[in-house]
């Protein structure tokens, strides 16, 4: 124990047991009513001799009524009361056995007092220890200053009153904080509950829930035990959160269930379609026709992993079969065109040293008989001929650009508006030049400004038209 409640210690000495009892010449032992005045306590105040009698011991003659009275000699002081005898033994040794059994009651009810201070205990145990060392002084047969033990005792009381009141407070906090985790506990149940259970991820969820439920009788195993009263109301609410989330997960896994049934049927019947058309040698429209049946498996959506797995190998074995047997043709086409491949990356040379085209009617004649070779040159590879029809497309375009721009600067009626346009221009241009010499003469820098910005505006134009 540290030093801090380290225990007093105790010791009745011989000048204080004379003045509590006294001793006759056969070892019988008397305690005294009251102390002899001379004698003072530490505090300065002269303590009360009390007694009590001694237990039976060996080489101790225990008290008794009867032998208190036939021990008695002659002409005995008042007010004193027989204790017990120890013979064979001085006085001393007498008063110092009687004093001893005190003495270690007194030392405990020390102990007990630092036990308190140093809170090793509860005050529930502490006022059990204490009601026991009354108990003890009450009951037991003493020599020694029974009231200083008796106030001590009370002190000891109220220290321990004092540790009770803190512990009640500190229960209330601890109490308070198992609440908030109950309700922190249920409150996450109810979320789970009430989620959507369209979007609810049930194996995490249901790991979760489990988890809570754990966390729960985990809580119920610490201090302090709940009360009825203080736990129901957390555990209806508990119950019929899990009770919900349960009833919702049952029902959603039974509508996936009826969902992947209908999705499963729906995937059959695609399976046997594309089974009937897997050995079928009109290439455009059987994979026109597999490309909707994909199409109708996307929009069907994922059906139980292991039918929705084992459905889809078939699906698309039957696929491979056909596109196996097509790709084999197309390789084959393909070879027989790789010659016209040839003609037609030439003719693109021919095509491409036209550009830039500026006077479309120059190279009409060219551009046509090009065009009259491509289309003798016949088809290409399937994989080339995206690439060289984006460069056939790029001359086409500049052609028919060119041709509209020629158009527009020889079609009369767009040049007779260019005219009357480049006209008004004129007069405006010839307007704002005036204005502009004005302002100049009259010094006017904002209608210099306005003049200036107006005449640059419509001399733009002008040089844009024509």
């Amino acid at each position: 124990m540290s030093p801090a409640v380290k225990p007093d210690h105790h010791e009745t000495s011989l000048a204080d047991a004379h003045r509590f009892a006294r001793v006759d010449e056969e070892g019988h032992v008397y305690a005294l009513a009251s102390a002899p005045a001379q004698t003072e306590t530490a505090d300065g105040a002269a303590p009360e001799a009390v007694h009590v009698t001694a237990p039976e011991a060996d080489g101790v003659a225990a008290a008794h009524p009867e032998t208190a009275e036939a021990a008695e000699t002659p002409g005995p002081k008042a007010a004193e009361s027989y204790v017990g005898q120890f013979s064979g033994a001085s006085a001393d040794e007498a008063l110092h056995y009687f004093t001893r059994k005190f003495d270690e009651l007194y030392n405990r009810a020390l102990l007990l007092r630092a036990r308190a201070a140093a809170g090793a205990d509860s005050a529930k145990a502490l006022h059990e220890s204490l009601r026991h060392i009354r108990q003890e002084l009450t009951d037991g047969t003493w020599v020694g200053d029974v009231a200083a033990l008796s106030s001590l005792l009370g002190e000891i009381s109220t220290e321990i009153d004092q540790r009770a009141a803190v512990e009640a407070q500190e229960a209330e906090a601890v109490l308070a904080e198992h609440l908030a985790v109950r309700e922190q506990i249920v409150a996450e149940v109810e979320l789970l509950a009430e989620a959507d259970p369209t979007t609810q991820h049930w194996k995490s969820a249901q790991a979760r829930m489990n988890e809570l439920f754990e966390a729960w009788k985990a809580e119920q195993k610490k201090p302090p035990r709940l009360t009825k009263s203080q736990e129901d109301p957390y555990w209806k609410r508990f119950r019929a959160a899990r009770n919900l989330f349960e009833k919702n997960r049952r029902a959603f896994f039974a509508s996936r269930d009826k969902e992947h049934g209908d999705i499963k049927a729906a995937k059959e019947a695609l399976i046997v379609e594309a089974e009937q058309l897997k050995d079928s040698d009109d290439y455009g429209a059987t994979t026109k026709a597999y490309h909707r049946l994909m199409d109708d498996w996307k929009a069907l959506g994922r059906g139980a992993r292991k039918t929705d797995d084992a459905q889809w190998a078939r699906f698309r074995a039957a696929q491979d079969v056909f596109f196996g047997a097509r790709d084999k043709i197309n390789a084959e086409t393909d070879a027989e065109y790789a010659e016209n491949l040839t003609v037609k990356l030439a003719l693109l040379e021919d095509f491409e040293a036209l550009m830039p085209i500026e006077n479309p009617e120059a190279v009409r004649e060219q551009y046509q008989a090009l065009l009259n070779r491509w289309d003798a040159a016949g088809r290409v590879p399937r994989g080339d001929m995206k690439s060289i029809e984006s460069r056939l497309k790029r001359v086409q375009d500049a052609f028919h650009d060119a041709e509209k721009s020629h158009w527009r600067k020889t079609d009369p009626e767009t040049i007779a508006r260019q005219n009357s346009m480049l006209t008004q221009l004129d007069d405006a241009i010839a307007e704002l030049e005036a204005a502009l010499e004005a302002a100049q003469v009259s010094g006017d820098t904002q209608a210099i400004a306005e003049a200036k910005e107006a005449l640059d505006a419509r001399r733009s134009w002008r040089d844009m038209l024509k």
